[in-house]
């Protein structure tokens, strides 16, 4: 014979109940703000590393003589695996006081796996960029006949 149920077993059932649905509520929600700090860290990771080799290649364009050929190799050196498709476009006077310009543009994908797309942030055909403008401190052409 079967005993009834007492008042304390009922009450375990709801409350393991509860705590199941709980569960199931708070669980993604929390996923879904992990991954948002991971993928948001490693762009934000991306985009400095972008800025800084940016800023090197316009620094090495400014000071020293180095053709353009050059300058974009180092820069996609300092990108590493961002290099990938990236687009890196140098603006050049060639003159002293000129300003020049080195912008980069790299897909968001190179940086971070898309973790958000069920959220409708995806980082598919999305870019991230950057553009450092300096004063160019001395004259390409001079320095080249010099060497010679």
């Amino acid at each position: 014979m079967q005993q009834p149920l007492t008042h304390s077993s009922a009450r375990t059932r709801r409350t393991g109940a509860i705590l199941s649905m709980e569960l199931v509520l708070v669980v993604p929600i929390f996923l879904l703000l992990l991954f948002a700090i991971v993928e948001f860290s490693l762009l934000s990771s991306a985009q400095t590393r972008i800025e800084n080799a940016a800023r090197h290649g316009a620094r090495l364009l400014c000071l020293s003589d180095q053709d353009h050929d050059d300058v974009r190799d180092a820069v996609r050196k300092m990108l590493g695996q961002l290099s990938v498709h990236a687009a890196i476009e140098i603006e050049d006077g060639g003159r002293p006081g000129d300003i020049v310009q080195v912008r980069i543009r790299v897909p968001m994908r190179n940086a971070t796996p898309d973790l958000l797309w069920m959220t409708g942030f995806s980082v598919r055909d999305r870019y991230l960029a950057g553009a450092v403008p300096m004063a160019r401190e001395h004259d390409t052409a001079a320095s080249r006949i010099d060497r010679l």
